[in-house]
């Protein structure tokens, strides 16, 4: 393909949230960074819009571009800070040949929380939390939060030959995430920010092991909690909160990229994949969230991975609530 066919892309799918960020005539649209697999364009606010070539990652601002699975988007004539404009059916650069095509592409809408009878028992959750617990397992990388899942028996007398002999980065953020996941279990916001502010930012990746994490487990609460906490208001109002709360720490302990994340997740929205992958765990069958499962832990290097990791330990969480909650009911 020619450079100048390369400049000429066409979209695939947008996320239904991108026109509202295009239409903002207040704001300067401009390429905040070029990556090999992503673009971010930032609206000189707060907002994002990222051109990705993975369909099954598309979220609310997001653009997937056809025909660039064997390109990288360093090719292409656009740089960092190009300043760039929506024209008719169009993005343009106003310094380059880049121009993005839109007239062809559909409208992704976010998929629709499952509806109450569609609700599996707290048995079938658990077992769909098994295979999905046995699917991150197969992640090649352990360079992420994988390790935090794992239990491998570290005592007695062979305790010093397979212990770490260097703590690993699940091992710095493990009782930081124990913690912080205790804090949400009592409620406690002070412990939940000081704990998050003790790893946002750690980890390998644009987007850091530990951001994604948080990010999947607050997408997690703030969906999941509203078909299985739907008789306990306060405490879907707790996890709204709470998610507000780490997405304005985010903004100043992490990168802008996972900030962005974060803010979404907060607001309950998110990947494809991530979302009807959380759906699936507690409305469908096993097959179906092997499935899912599989596409979610294939996104980059660790990133997949660690956003599962968030969402296990979000369902996991709410359905203990759920079990407790049986438990005392007969006591």
């Amino acid at each position: 393909m020619e450079h100048t066919d390369c400049n000429q892309i066409e979209a695939e799918l947008i996320g239904y949230k991108v026109f509202e960020l295009l239409n903002n005539k207040s704001n300067t649209l401009k390429s905040h960074s070029v990556f090999d697999h992503a673009i971010y364009m930032h609206d000189g606010e707060d907002g994002f819009i990222k051109l990705i070539k993975d369909k099954e990652f598309v979220s609310p601002t997001s653009i997937v571009i056809n025909g660039m699975d064997n390109i990288s988007f360093k090719s292409l004539d656009i740089k960092s800070d190009t300043q760039v404009e929506l024209v008719e059916d169009k993005i343009t650069s106003k310094q380059g040949n880049f121009s993005l095509h839109l007239s062809n592409a559909s409208i992704w809408q976010q998929p629709a929380l499952p509806k109450e009878t569609e609700i599996i028992s707290v048995e079938e959750i658990n077992l769909n939390l098994r295979i999905f617990k046995d699917i991150i397992y197969t992640c090649p990388s352990r360079e992420g939060l994988v390790p935090l899942l794992e239990n491998v028996d570290k005592f007695g007398p062979m305790e010093v030959f397979v212990k770490d002999q260097k703590p690993s980065m699940s091992e710095k953020a493990r009782p930081y995430i124990d913690a912080l996941m205790w804090g949400i279990m009592s409620g406690d916001i002070e412990t939940i920010k000081n704990s998050a502010g003790s790893i946002l930012g750690l980890g390998p990746g644009l987007t850091p092991s530990c951001d994604d994490f948080i990010a999947g487990l607050i997408l997690t609460l703030n969906t999941a909690s509203t078909s299985l906490c739907k008789d306990e208001p306060k405490a879907v109002e707790f996890f709204e909160k709470m998610s507000k709360d780490l997405a304005t720490l985010a903004k100043e302990k992490t990168t802008i990229y996972s900030s962005w994340f974060i803010s979404e997740s907060a607001m309950g929205e998110g990947p494809k994949t991530a979302l009807e992958l959380i759906f699936s765990i507690i409305s469908s069958s096993p097959e179906k969230v092997s499935i899912l499962s599989k596409e979610l832990i294939s996104v980059g290097a660790t990133s997949g991975a660690d956003i599962a990791i968030g969402i296990y330990y979000g369902i996991r969480f709410l359905t203990s609530r759920i079990e407790l909650r049986n438990l005392n009911e007969f006591e």
